[in-house]
């Protein structure tokens, strides 16, 4: 045993004599090992971790108490099958209460990170509502290592297996595991050896879940670790230290970054919708005269929804019936006419991450919109002159079909070579026409930050339908 480990193991033991418990207040939804073990089985999954710091990586979130759900749902959208939560406080940092909230945000099943010595934190594991439970071969006996892991399936627990080489695999086989974890870091000197999990994955028996641990940081290691017979992933470091999560997930799970934006959202079930599918951004239309109008009291029902904010989602959230998550941002979508007073009225009301209008130069210098509210500025294809685009104000520019008479979904590509000389300092939203049919060839020739559609997903005006969102949302990772 190393001295780390050692050290580790100590104090854990020094925590439960003085009385390990979960946290007061949980309110945790209930664990099931089943919906763990289910959420891996479509290859590659990966299993997102939460954790403030590590005696190798150092501090990796030094907000990770304020960040837990900002954190869980960006994994959600990025498409993980899977959290793990650190919750050992002594060398990593964690805090178990983390875990429940880490749960209720994502609503994915997740795994209790802990150095596992006696039963009474399995009973801590079901009280904070994990899934599924670490047992280290190089932290226990034989003996102890096939006692933890009956007492955790007894209690309905999945039960991760983790082993750091041959002989530590053999004992892992010892107790039949269902899932078997390879760590590709040596606890001796820190050093991670990918070639190595490689090398031991493809000892593993077939009907044995293998799992890579530590150092994976690209699709190339999900492929190359995937040929060796690994079906999931558990990765932190990487995810935790990208400046966008969930764009990180998608791609190293060999899926296009690019973010969705579902426009003129006008119910409850379709934000839930969109929530289910991983969407980054919804859109709620407050021109006048628009099929897809919410009024004020609408518009702030559904950004709650959309944010996953207490209260808008009443016995769903962490329990799997619900979807939970939450967008990356709410936006509020105005006409080029609308009043600088009625746009102001509007955010004050609705709080959206961003507005979405046409914005001329001196409008937004002489009179800014709301503080901490970016500024989508809507460029009108056919109609505004796209010389020195690159001058306009905003924080991103959205580029969408201009059609007489109306202000926006218009349903209607344009010619998507025009964006070809618009620098890209800033975020890049493309609009106009997008359905499932073309996102994927939209994608690939202006390689977009963002794709925002309305009527290619919708059945009516402001009614939209599962499978087009659905399809949708796969053609853009697809591309």
């Amino acid at each position: 045993m190393t001295s780390i480990l050692a050290e580790i193991l100590e104090a854990k033991r020094r925590r439960l004599a003085a009385g390990a418990r979960a946290p007061s207040g949980a309110n945790a939804a209930p664990s099931d090992g089943r919906r763990f073990l289910s959420a891996l089985g479509n290859a590659p999954a990966v299993i997102a971790e939460i954790k403030h710091r590590s005696p190798s990586a150092g501090v990796l979130v030094p907000d990770a108490g304020r960040r837990i759900e900002e954190i869980a749902r960006a994994y959600r959208r990025g498409g993980a099958a899977a959290l793990s939560v650190v919750v050992e406080q002594d060398f990593f940092g964690g805090d178990p209460s983390w875990l429940p909230r880490a749960k209720a945000a994502s609503g994915l099943p997740v795994l209790m990170k802990d150095f596992v010595v006696d039963e009474a934190q399995l009973d801590v594991a079901l009280g904070l509502g994990a899934d599924a439970v670490l047992l280290i071969v190089a932290a226990l006996s034989d003996a102890d290592l096939a006692r933890l892991h009956a007492a955790a399936r007894s209690r309905g627990l999945a039960v991760l297996v983790e082993a750091h080489d041959e002989a530590e695999i053999g004992r892992a086989l010892g107790v039949s595991p269902g899932i078997l974890g390879v760590n590709a870091r040596d606890l001796a000197s820190f050093h991670v050896d990918l070639g190595a999990a490689a090398a031991l994955g493809r000892t593993i028996p077939e009907g044995v879940l293998r799992v890579a641990e530590s150092g994976v940081k690209a699709a190339a290691d999900v492929v190359a670790l995937g040929e060796a017979g690994y079906g999931a992933f558990l990765v932190g470091e990487s995810l935790l230290r990208a400046s966008d999560p969930a764009a990180a997930l998608r791609s190293l799970r060999g899926r296009n970054p690019t973010e969705v934006k579902i426009c003129g959202v006008t119910r409850e079930e379709d934000v839930e919708l969109c929530l289910r599918e991983g969407v980054d951004w919804i859109g709620l239309v407050f021109a006048a005269g628009s099929p897809r109008k919410v009024t004020d009291e609408r518009g702030r029902v559904l950004r709650m929804t959309a944010k996953g904010e207490a209260g808008a989602r009443p016995g769903g959230a962490g329990s799997g019936g619900s979807a939970a998550g939450a967008v990356k941002g709410v936006v509020a979508v105005f006409a080029a006419e609308t009043p600088k007073s009625e746009v102001e009225r509007v955010v004050e009301i609705i709080r959206p991450d961003v507005v979405q209008m046409p914005v001329l130069p001196l409008s937004l210098s002489k009179e800014p919109l709301s503080p901490g509210v970016a500024v989508w500025n809507t460029v009108r294809v056919g109609r505004d002159d796209l010389t020195g685009v690159e001058n306009l104000p905003g924080d991103a520019l959205h580029f969408d079909t201009a059609v007489g008479g109306l202000s926006g979904g218009t349903g209607r590509t344009f010619e998507w070579s025009v964006l070809d000389a618009v620098p890209r300092r800033r975020p890049i939203v493309l609009s106009g026409g997008l359905t499932p049919a073309n996102v994927g060839a939209a994608v690939r020739r202006v390689r977009p930050d963002v794709v925002d559609v309305a009527s290619g997903v919708e059945s009516a005006p402001g009614l939209k339908d599962p499978a087009r969102i659905a399809a949708f949302v796969e053609e853009v990772r697809r591309a």
